[in-house]
């Protein structure tokens, strides 16, 4: 399996997750090289969190890999592995809204498309709602999300 969450949280809305991933018998964060790991038996969850900085709230994503580009398994415990990603990925649509917009900020409203593969989480919801916070991928990009 090889598949990614991409997604806009708080703190808050990151605390929660993290509670709800240590709520997992055998399941542990750890902070890797420059995003965490969710570990469990041999393998991991990849786990980036979302940034909020200059007022610019980054995408977070939780990526899984139990197989190299060859199709070869990467962990024995796939299927744990596996099973625990998708609970991941369930809590997460449960408390996520998947209906972004996106657009060329240097271009404007003309470029307006919709978005699926990004969720917005109910904390960073809240920020946006409440203040002036711009949503991107990358801090540096000029494209930026909204709500529909």
């Amino acid at each position: 399996m090889r598949s990614e969450f991409q997604y806009f949280m708080s703190e808050n809305d990151h605390s929660l997750f993290d509670e709800y991933v240590l709520s997992f018998s055998g399941v542990s964060i750890k902070n890797s090289k420059g995003f965490y790991e969710i570990l469990l038996l041999d393998g991991f969850i990849q786990y980036e969190r979302s940034k909020l900085s200059n007022g610019i709230l980054t995408s977070g994503r939780v990526a899984i890999a139990t197989t190299d580009l060859d199709g070869q398994l990467n962990f024995e415990a796939y299927d744990e592995i596996e099973e625990l990603y998708k609970n991941l990925r369930n809590w997460l649509k449960k408390r996520c809204i998947n209906k972004l917009v996106c657009c060329n900020e240097k271009i404007g409203e003309s470029t307006l498309q919709p978005v699926k593969n990004f969720w917005l989480c109910e904390g960073a919801a809240e920020i946006v709602k409440s203040g002036n916070i711009k949503l991107k991928q990358f801090e540096s990009t000029h494209t930026v999300f909204r709500l529909a």
